[in-house]
């Protein structure tokens, strides 16, 4: 049962960074406000019903839309051109970022935690345990959107596009991929799955403006013990992480939850810098 748990929360962990894993791996920087766009797409996704009654499932596609279209915006104006400064610009771009979205959503939503917590009952498993049907549908959709990335890079005009900058930008330009174009498309993207993500969260978990940063600080874990840029890592990663932290708290209580992803981050960057699936790849 506590596997069971443990791997529907590493898959749900895994989307939570594929975005992030996606923007490095294409642009070299970290997006640090990454935590901040999964939660303005659970706010979106929890006002929506809360104030129009809007099924949370249907408002996940308008929350990706809106958080993609946004993508598009900071992207063309704000990273890209940051970029052509090296890798500190970018960064610092993000972290304002983090801060004016983290302070914006306390000033305009307080600090109250929030969630829709939906109860859809238990499907009963062999042995008379059962598991939560909600867990069970957020790893659903998160397996829906790996495998819908997973094809969309593999067989997509586009998609290889982007792996072509992420292997190496001045070849692909050589090749006329427009590789700023494809950068900015990419940061899209990473928002775009931010939104899903966040979608999925505000039906399952509660959250408020402080907790983009534990997200992070868990996406990170995951990006790095997968292999940092490489998106089937960030998967194995986030089950890693679901499994130590189902286990973890099964033993020591729910209260080691949040230490035991910044210990393992910890762990393997001083025992395997390069992640648990080995050195860099491209995904």
């Amino acid at each position: 049962m506590t596997e069971l748990h443990g791997l529907c929360m590493g898959l749900f962990y895994g989307m939570l960074a594929i975005g992030l894993s996606l923007v490095f791996g294409v642009m070299k920087v970290i997006n640090i406000a990454h935590g901040e766009f999964i939660l303005l797409g659970a706010y979106i996704t929890y006002w929506a019903y809360t104030l129009f009654g809007i099924n949370p499932f249907v408002t996940l596609i308008f929350s990706a839309l809106a958080l993609f279209t946004l993508g598009l915006i900071i992207g063309r104006f704000m990273i890209s051109p940051s970029l052509k400064g090296g890798v500190d610009p970018p960064l610092i771009v993000s972290f304002g970022l983090s801060l004016c979205l983290a302070n914006l959503m306390r000033v305009y939503w307080t600090a109250t935690p929030r969630g829709l917590n939906i109860y859809m009952g238990s499907i009963p498993l062999p042995g008379g345990f059962k598991l939560s049907a909600i867990h069970l549908l957020v790893a659903a959709i998160a397996i829906i959107g790996l495998l819908s990335l997973h094809i969309f890079l593999s067989k997509t005009y586009l998609g290889k596009a982007l792996r072509a900058v992420s292997m190496d930008r001045e070849a692909a330009m050589l090749m006329s991929v427009p590789s700023s174009r494809i950068e900015t498309i990419a940061y899209a993207i990473g928002l775009l799955l931010a939104g899903v993500s966040g979608s999925i969260l505000s039906i399952a978990l509660s959250f408020d403006p402080t907790s983009g940063q534990i997200y992070l600080g868990k996406v990170m874990c995951v990006i790095v013990l997968g292999g940092v840029g490489y998106i089937p890592g960030a998967i194995v990663g986030g089950v890693v992480l679901g499994l130590a932290e189902a286990f973890g708290s099964f033993f020591f209580g729910d209260t080691v939850r949040n230490l035991i992803a910044y210990v393992m981050f910890l762990l393997i960057l001083i025992l395997r810098p390069t992640g648990i699936l080995g050195k860099y790849r491209a995904f």
